[in-house]
Order: C-alpha cells, then sequence, then structure tokens
C-alpha cells in the first residue's frame, strides 16, 4: 500500500514538472522579441499562367465548369456534335482526359 502511495505521488509531482516545463516553453516562446523563426515569411514566386490551346471548332461553347480534386473538370458544346468533357490539370494547363459525349462524327 505504501508503495501505491509513493508511486502516487511520484507520479503526480511529474505531470505537475511537465506541466510547468510546459508553461514556461511557451511563455518564453511568446515574450521572445527575436520571434523570426515563426513568423518569417518566405516570398514565393508566382508561378506563370499556363496558355493552353483547346481544338475545338468555332462556335463551341464553354458550359459547365467543376473542380474534382486537384482537377478541372468543364463541358464544352459545339455547335455540331457531341458535348465533350475535358479534365484539365489548373498547375500547368495539361488537359488529361477528353470525353465525348454521344455517337462519334462519321
Amino acid at each position: 500500500m505504501q508503495i501505491l502511495k509513493a508511486l502516487v505521488v511520484i507520479m503526480g509531482v511529474l505531470i505537475l514538472a511537465g506541466f510547468s516545463f510546459l508553461g514556461v516553453e511557451l511563455y518564453k516562446r511568446m515574450s521572445a522579441p527575436n520571434r523570426s523563426s515563426l513568423t518569417a515569411m518566405v516570398p514565393v514566386e508566382p508561378e506563370r499562367a499556363a496558355e493552353v490551346t483547346l481544338d475545338v471548332p468555332a462556335g463551341a461553347r464553354i458550359g459547365d465548369i467543376l473542380v474534382v480534386g486537384n482537377r478541372v473538370l468543364f463541358k464544352v458544346t459545339l455547335p455540331q456534335g457531341p458535348d465533350r468533357l475535358y479534365l484539365m490539370d489548373p498547375r500547368n494547363g495539361a488537359v488529361t482526359a477528353t470525353i465525348t459525349a454521344g455517337k462519334p462524327l462519321p
């Protein structure tokens, strides 16, 4: 029974010491005048926008646009023929898939 009491007291002291250490470190970091490691912002160069040309006939219209994960899905309505769906990666402008709805043109 005395061993159990000693273990409880030792664990209580360890818990208090741990919380005290966390409190002191938190106070030091929050009140430090040179917190440059926490507030330093590294300027990031904006990427140049990719220019993409789709092979659609004149008169085609871009319809619905949907963001799917890290891809953009958009519908192109053709003047004469079936609609097409394009799946594009917006980071580099690459069209990763083209889906034609309906029957193919003869």
